[in-house]
């Protein structure tokens, strides 16, 4: 009989209960039919016993996952909220992750050499500043190259890697991707500048600058991600750059590594 290693994910906040299948399923159904009592009434429990479940849920949140909203021809409903949204998302990225190393760890439960080996390459560590987590939208194959399209956070970023490298890591549409490049490949222009060639154009605001003795680290919060580039103090004055500026960062698809769990 063969061992399986089996995992779920729950979510603590202070030692309390925050979110697990359960609720993400209750938060999924409220979405769907905008009423807690019709997600409720699928799930087969009570209107008290999902109202707790959300009534819990706010309370540990930092900001409120479900909110009711009133009037309308149809009447009030209940709705997601934005961050709830996101919160599924999250928790759905956390249990995929989950589930392939639970999976990783199955295929080598009886080869200790291996589950070792999986250990190191789940802790090695990636010099490169940026890696960002996004979604492939889009695969086109050339003679050579791949072109990798990904969708992060409403933005696309583009990589073009080798087809070898493309048939190796098994790539698909809706696969999610890390994409990864080194701060010093990252160029920042202003949104008035001129026109360039470069595919990948982040649009983003300055979160912050760590001025060094030559050069300067500059952190642009683009939707959900920050991208760092590193710039010489000089363009920094040129370009004035401050805190909430906005600007646009540009990377080569050449310069990107995509990698893929």
């Amino acid at each position: 009989m063969k061992k399986k290693v089996v995992a779920e994910v729950y979510l603590d906040v202070d030692k309390k209960g925050y979110l697990g299948k359960g609720r993400v399923l209750l938060l999924e159904l409220i979405d769907k039919y905008g009423s807690i009592s019709k997600a409720a009434k699928e799930l087969g429990m009570s209107y008290k016993a999902a109202w707790d479940m959300i009534d819990a849920i706010n309370n540990l949140s930092p900001y409120p996952v479900v909110e009711s909203k009133s009037g309308g021809k149809g009447g009030g409903k209940t709705v997601l909220t934005e961050y709830g949204k996101k919160l599924i998302r999250d928790y759905k990225l956390i249990e995929n992750l989950i589930n392939k190393i639970s999976q990783e760890i199955t295929e080598n439960l009886e080869d200790v050499e291996n589950l070792l080996k999986l250990y190191k390459r789940m802790n090695m560590k990636i010099s490169a500043r940026n890696q960002l987590l996004g979604k492939v939208v889009e695969i086109k194959k050339g003679m050579v190259n791949t072109e990798v399209i990904a969708d992060f956070s409403g933005q696309r970023l583009t990589a073009v890697i080798t087809n070898d490298a493309a048939e190796e890591l098994n790539l698909n549409v809706g696969d999610e991707v890390y994409f990864i490049f080194k701060a010093s490949n990252v160029l920042v222009y202003l949104p008035d500048g001129m026109k360039l060639s470069t595919i990948n154009k982040i649009k983003g605001k300055v979160a912050d600058i760590i001025t060094g003795a030559v050069n300067s680290e500059v952190k642009i919060e683009a939707s959900n991600a920050v991208i760092t580039a590193i710039i010489t103090n000089e363009a920094v004055k040129d370009l004035g750059l401050e805190k909430d500026k906005e600007v646009v960062a540009l990377i080569k698809a050449s310069d990107i590594i995509v990698g893929k769990f």
